[in-house]
């Protein structure tokens, strides 16, 4: 072997453990689980069936499932939708302060260093029909004549969900949407105001366009992990009422542990995970096309 096939070689040889690391931990558990699907395997036998695509053509034909997706996707939009555009507004308007910027930056960072389940514990007590303070409040103030059932009716539950889910979650928006205004062009700025440009003209036509990178992979980011959050629905309604709030890891969930469905749930694992990877494509093709434009590839 030549000294320049060697050279040539050296990055790749690298990157052998740290592959062989990744196939271990996430290849073996996939294949495993994709095999358990292929099984009727409950906790009322030790015996494993072989049922094929059973499991598979059992949960596609299911209506619940309709409906579960259904629910993850208003879920994920409606959530990430809310966080993208409090996060940008929150970012534009401290970018604008003049006196305290450090101290609301790091005060707009609390709700999302708080442990998700402490989170949702926190909320669900606030929540109460009987004895939550947000009841109180509405009540004291004349909003409402009778206690909202927040996480008890069927109506409203998600939704509700959704906006504790986004008081949680927008920070990380903040905190990104930050970071691209340090390099805001200025330059463009001043001139488009000099030409008589009002602030909001100046933040659509400049300012957008400009942290439309940014923008576009916090939302991937965003959209992946509001589709993948477990522990807030869990902990708060556990997917009711009446499947209100069940996504597609909530379902999936409670295939395995409470109704003991071993292959369903591992069905249903491998059908999220092809959502998962679906939603994946966009931000794989922006994170290749950026390194592509530093030179990397």
């Amino acid at each position: 072997m030549s000294k320049k096939t060697r050279r040539a070689l050296a990055p790749y040889l690298y990157l052998v453990p740290a592959t062989l690391i990744i196939i271990v931990m996430l290849g073996f558990p996939i294949i495993y689980n994709i095999g358990v699907s292929t099984f009727k395997w409950t906790l009322m036998s030790s015996e494993k069936v072989f049922t094929g695509f059973d499991n598979y053509i059992a949960i596609l034909t299911d209506e619940k499932f309709i409906k579960i997706v259904t629910t993850t996707l208003v879920w994920t939009l409606l959530g990430v939708v809310l966080q993208m555009l409090i996060g940008i507004g929150m970012a534009l308007f401290v970018d604008k302060l003049n006196v305290g910027k450090k101290f609301v930056r790091v005060s707009m960072l609390i709700p999302w260093i708080i442990p998700g389940v402490v989170t949702a514990l926190m909320w669900k007590w606030m929540l109460q029909a009987d004895l939550g303070i947000i009841n109180y409040l509405l009540m004291h103030l004349g909003i409402t004549e009778k206690n909202v059932l927040f996480m008890s009716d069927p109506n409203i539950a998600l939704f509700t969900l959704v906006m504790v889910n986004t008081w949680k979650a927008t920070p990380f928006w903040f905190l990104m949407i930050t970071a691209g205004l340090q390099s805001k062009p200025v330059d463009q700025m001043e001139a488009a105001t000099m030409d008589g440009a009002r602030y909001h003209h100046v933040v659509r036509y400049v300012i957008l366009p400009h942290l439309s990178p940014v923008i576009a992979s916090t939302g991937i980011l965003t959209a992946i992990w509001t589709l993948n959050y477990f522990d807030l629905i869990w902990a708060t309604t556990k997917g009711g009422p009446m499947d209100a709030t069940s996504t597609l890891p909530v379902y999936t969930y409670r295939l395995a542990f409470e109704f003991n469905d071993f292959g369903r749930a591992a069905a249903m694992a491998v059908i999220s995970l092809v959502i998962i990877s679906v939603a994946c494509i966009p931000y794989m093709k922006k994170m290749f096309d950026n390194l592509k434009y530093e030179g990397v590839l």
